[in-house]
This record gives structure tokens, sequence and C-alpha cells, in this order.
């Protein structure tokens, strides 16, 4: 339905959801290491940040008995959209020093 204004959506709120998944990562990361987790927990605790709850963020925008608000779904979407490439990129810098 709002496939159209998806280029819109990102520049409304794609560098403020890639900074915050990106700060989130770092974060689970930094705080798992430090808490001298195994390395395999670590990485998964990071990827599960990575990877957080879009559909609940979804449901509470959308939901007709919740906000029912399609433009409180902006950043839950374009969160939804990125986490995947920064997750990915994670996956891959983790294959890639391993």
């Amino acid at each position: 339905r709002e496939r159209a204004n998806l280029s819109t959506f990102f520049l409304q709120a794609g560098w403020v959801t890639l900074i915050l998944n990106v700060v989130a990562m770092g974060l689970g990361y930094g705080i798992s290491t430090l808490a001298q987790l195994h390395h395999r927990s670590t990485r998964a605790i990071t990827i599960e940040i990575g990877f957080q709850n879009v559909t609940l963020a979804l449901l509470i925008a959308n939901g007709p008995t919740l906000l029912n608000n399609s433009s409180m779904a902006i950043p839950a979407v374009t969160y939804g959209l990125l986490m995947f490439v920064t997750s990915g990129a994670f996956i891959a810098l983790i294959k890639r020093y391993s």
C-alpha cells in the first residue's frame, strides 16, 4: 500500500534507525565482550539485538485497537529493512575474521 513512499520513508527515518541499529549492536557486542561471554554467545547476542522485534512495533503503530496510525510505523518499517543489512554485514565480518 505504501510501497511507492518507501524512499520518502528512508529520507524521514532511515539515518536515525540505522544509527539506532548500529549503536545497539555495538553496545551488545561491547557489553557481551566485557562480560567475558563466549565468542559464540557474543555473536548471537549482537545478531539478536540487530533483529529487534519489528513485528511488535508495527502492530502497535498500525493495530486498530492500539495507535492505528500508519505514519507511526515509518521508523519500524525502515528499521525492519535495515536490520537485514546491518546484521548481514556483521555476519560477513565474523566469517571474514574467523
